[in-house]
């Protein structure tokens, strides 16, 4: 198996873990906590807003930039 198979299988599994979560959020919301819920939470904390605005600077390197 090379590295970017490797690479791809674990982005995958993380992809549909994150899926998964959202899916949960909507049929049990006592369980699981709804994302935007979550990303609201971290927003209201400075050093959250730098960490969220440092992954949207990382995901749209990596997305769009290439």
């Amino acid at each position: 198996m090379s590295v970017s198979t490797a690479s791809y299988v674990v982005w995958g599994a993380i992809g549909a873990l994150v899926v998964l979560l959202w899916w949960l959020s909507y049929v049990r919301p006592s369980a699981v906590t709804h994302p935007a819920d979550v990303v609201g939470k971290v927003a209201t904390h400075p050093l959250g807003r730098v960490v969220l605005v440092v992954g949207f600077m990382w995901l749209g390197w990596h997305l769009f930039a290439r």
